[in-house]
């Protein structure tokens, strides 16, 4: 099973999945997104960003209607 940890930040409602449960796992879903997580994580580095994973944190999120920032 995998587990797939997303940044969000709350001030600008987006969120962007970051890595996956190890290194290897990460770079094997996640190396194509490298840059637009670089980017991503630059253009909020001054927010208060926070890690979720659980399902409550992902609906809390989507009822929410934070952005969800997608990948290649």
């Amino acid at each position: 099973m995998k587990t797939w940890y997303k940044a969000v930040c709350d001030n600008h409602k987006e969120f962007i999945d970051i890595f996956v449960n190890n290194v290897a796992t990460t770079n094997h879903y996640l190396l194509k997104n490298d840059e637009i997580i670089n980017a991503w994580l630059q253009l909020y580095y001054g927010c208060n960003l926070r890690l979720i994973h659980n399902d409550l944190d992902l609906d809390y999120c989507f009822n929410n209607k934070y952005l969800l920032i997608k990948g290649k």
